[in-house]
Parts: structure tokens; sequence; C-alpha cells
């Protein structure tokens, strides 16, 4: 695993909350997407609006895994790494569910129009926001949301100092409200989850009148519930993006943390980080989930691999100190076989429970 897995890991041994975590993405090239939600089809998970349709998706995911059907008894954990990691599997099976529409990030498209639905429970909302992603076996996964993005505190300030040298502060704010459609009952009738929060902006701009250097932070802050502003029971997130761009080269960061609230109490704290290379059609795209969940701590980096046509997802884990690896499979039922060994009978088949 890579450095960044064990940054993580070590943070999760304390403490403090893994919105601390600098564990994001680094990308070179790009910048990032600022100003007001606007209407149009973005590609990638980095524009505002994406941000959006991934944070409503992958929260509300969490809140379906409290009513999720229970998974097949798993091997006691006999201390081997083997045994460790499938003594664990109810909850990964959870977080990669979470992530699965997501795993290819480059083939996620988001797409934001002015909102045409007539229905009453629906029709207040400015946008309609469909982000689609690619699941573990290849296949389209459409998700709606319905939200309003209203502006709030604008504020510029510019700064000169004896040396000539200028910074430029942007500070902007936004709230947000919507709900978001995951799937239906058993009576054909939609599904809808609220969702509430908030967003803030600063971009800090600095020249000297040869160079120019320019830090862009926006944080998220996201509730979800199955009841509207439920206040014991919820999945809060906060996702953290920043960028610097200086003589031609940016830099990007990006981390999602997800706080599962139960009666008042937050009861696990998970959080992802992802990045993406192509290299000669081949493409490796990678997330890493930390969780803290009681006295057990964890980190799995996942690794969706496409070479000549053929994708493959390898796991390697860290729990509670021990390490190791396994690969997952789709199977044609909609089940996830996860394999940690050449040995069927060390097989574990979980529910997918999303798609």
């Amino acid at each position: 695993m890579k450095k960044k897995t064990y940054l993580i890991a070590l943070a999760l041994a304390g403490a403090t909350a893994l919105t601390l975590v600098a564990a994001g993405c680094n990308n070179n090239g790009g910048g990032h997407e600022a100003a007001d939600a606007q209407t149009g089809t973005y590609r990638g998970i980095e524009s505002t609006e994406s941000v959006y349709g991934v944070a409503a998706v992958t929260t509300a995911k969490l809140l379906e895994t409290k009513e999720a059907p229970a998974a097949v008894a798993l091997a006691a954990d006999t201390g081997t790494a083997a045994d460790k990691a499938q003594a664990e599997l109810d909850d990964f099976n959870k977080y990669f569910n979470m992530l699965d529409t997501f795993l290819d990030k480059a083939e996620t498209k988001t797409v934001v129009e002015k909102n045409p639905s007539a229905d009453e429970a629906l029709a207040g909302y400015e946008f309609k926001l469909t982000i689609t992603g690619k699941n573990a076996a290849g296949e389209n996964v459409p998700h709606t949301v319905y939200f309003t993005e209203t502006a709030g505190l604008s504020e510029k300030e510019t700064r000169t100092d004896r040396d000539g040298e200028t910074e430029t502060t942007v500070t902007k704010t936004y709230t947000l409200d919507g709900v978001i459609e995951m799937g239906k009952d058993e009576t054909g009738a939609a599904i809808y989850y609220y969702m509430s929060g908030t967003r803030a902006e600063l971009e800090i701009t600095e020249t000297d009148g040869r160079e120019t250097e320019t830090e862009w932070t926006s944080t998220l802050t996201m509730k979800a519930s199955v009841q509207k502003d439920d206040p014991v029971n919820y999945v809060l997130l906060t996702h953290t993006q920043s960028s610097e761009a200086e003589a031609g080269e940016t830099e990007t960061e990006s981390l999602y943390t997800y706080t599962v609230v139960e009666n008042g109490v937050p009861v696990e704290i998970t959080a992802v980080g992802f990045e993406a290379e192509t290299e000669k059609n081949e493409t490796e795209t990678e997330y890493t989930v930390a969780f803290k969940k009681g006295a057990s701590r964890g980190v799995y980096t996942i690794e969706r691999e496409t070479k000549g046509g053929k994708t493959e997802i390898a796991v390697e884990y860290l729990i509670d100190g021990t390490a190791g690896r396994f690969t997952v499979v789709k199977n044609a039922d909609g089940t996830y076989r996860y394999r940690f060994s050449e040995n069927s009978a060390d097989d574990r088949i979980l529910e997918d429970f999303f798609d």
C-alpha cells in the first residue's frame, strides 16, 4: 500500500476526527470548479456539480445499509490475515457498495438541468441533477438528485504591501436543500432521502508582478436523513477540496469524510480519498477507505484496473494491525464474491444492496 494509506491509519489510531486527514488525490493539470452551480454536462467527479452528486449518492447509500439484508455468515476470526478480513467483510461490503458506482471516476457523468418536474413534492427545487457512473460490472448506474443552491455571503478584499505584492481574498458561501431518489418501494413509489447543507469557498491570489500563485479551498457539509431535518439519526458528510496553481502547474486534493449518527451519537467515521492514472490506454483507479468504529480501525485500498477491456478489482487492507489482500468479483446474480486465495472454499459472498 502507498504511504498515504499509512498516514490515514496513523490518524485513525488517535482520537482526532478524520476530517483532519490529508489523504486526497494529487493530480497535475486541471483547475477547480468554482462559482455557483450551473446547468450543463460534467465528466469526472471534480466539478462542484459532480461533488454534489457523489456526496448525495454515497450518504444515501450509507443510510440504506441500516435496513439492508443481512450478509451470509462469516468464518470465525482465528487471527490469520484472511480470517480477520473475512470477519470485517460486512462493513467492507457496505463501503464497497457505497463507492461501486464511482470506481471508474473518468466514466462518471453529471448532467444538471433546470428542474422540469411538476410533482408537488419536487417542483420547488431549482435543479435536477442526474449522475451516472459505472459499477463493478461496467454497467451504467444513474441516480437523480433535486436541489436548490442559494448564494449567501460574498466578499472580496485586496491588499498591496510596500513591495508592490498584492493579495486578493475572495470568500463565497452557499446553502443547499434537496432530495435524492434511491429506487422504489414495494408499491412502485419513488423513495426519497432528504439532504441539506452548506458550501464555502475561499480563494487567495498572490502576485508580485512577475508570478501569480492561487490557492483555492471548498468545503461542503451535507446532512442526509430518512426523515426531513431528523436531528438524531443521519449521515453527516464533510467534503474538502483544494488546489494550488503556480507557474502553469496545479495540484489538487480531495477528501470525503462520513460520520454516521444514531440516536444522537456518532457510531462510525469513514474517510475516502481517491486517485486515478491513465497510461497507454490502460486505466488504474484507486480509492482509499479508512474507518473508525468502536475500538476497531481499518484501511482498505481498492484498486480498479482495466487492461485489454478486462476489469479487475484488488483490495489491500490493514485492519487493527493485520495486513492482507483479496480480489472482488461481481456474480451474475448481483452478489459479490470476495476471493482470499486460490481455494474457492475461502471465498465469501455478500449481497449487492444498491444496484
